[in-house]
């Protein structure tokens, strides 16, 4: 290579370089909005900086330092259900009382979110109720809902394990078993927020 081609190619290539580190730049920042755009629509822009600057509290949770706890509850057909044989799975777990008018109006969205996952394979839609008996859930949870409805009457595993004192309130649950998000309130879960939302953790 002759010295002016050698200038050439080092006057390209520095100009080359600033384009594409800024391209690549901006298709980093575009992914990580894309990903952060669900949470920003659900939470609000100040929720959600607080919550990515490690302010805790309340209202919601968002991170990915917290296991969720392993425990077993009864299912409508009378088999337990194992947090531990979950793995593998992102769960979306509700817990809801019947004697909450949120929780009512919501679960109607929480059945839809079950349907319009079934066949993804790898989401399962958990409602905990922590009302005294079956008779109870089934006036808002049927028989055949496609919703898991576990019954936690002694609230052991929803105030005992996950602290829940008011309702409702939805954990979403990685498939390592990690919580990475808790949202404090209603919320149209069939909503296509909601639905990325729970995507970006398949």
């Amino acid at each position: 290579m002759s010295r002016r081609e050698l200038i050439a190619t080092l006057i390209v290539a520095a100009i080359a370089f600033p384009v594409i580190f800024t391209f690549t730049g901006a298709v980093v920042d575009a992914q990580a909005r894309a990903r952060e755009a669900p949470f920003r629509a659900l939470l609000g822009n100040a929720r959600f900086e607080q919550l990515m600057n490690g302010q805790g509290g309340v209202p919601h949770y968002l991170g990915a330092s917290l296991l969720a706890p392993d425990f077993s509850l009864p299912m409508q057909d009378g088999s337990e259900w194992k947090m531990a044989e979950q793995r593998g799975k992102v769960i979306v777990m509700n817990f809801w009382t019947v004697t909450c008018r949120p929780c009512i109006q919501e679960m109607p969205t929480i059945e839809l979110l079950a349907e319009m996952t079934r066949d993804w394979g790898d989401v399962e839609v958990v409602a905990v109720s922590t009302d005294r008996s079956w008779a109870e859930v089934e006036t808002i949870v049927p028989r055949n809902s496609r919703i898991t409805s576990l019954l936690d009457a002694d609230r052991e595993v929803v105030t005992g394990l996950f602290g829940t004192k008011l309702f409702p309130e939805t954990w979403i649950i990685d498939a390592d078993g990690v919580v990475r998000f808790r949202f404090d309130g209603a919320l149209d879960w069939s909503n296509p927020v909601a639905l990325d939302l729970i995507r970006a953790y398949r």
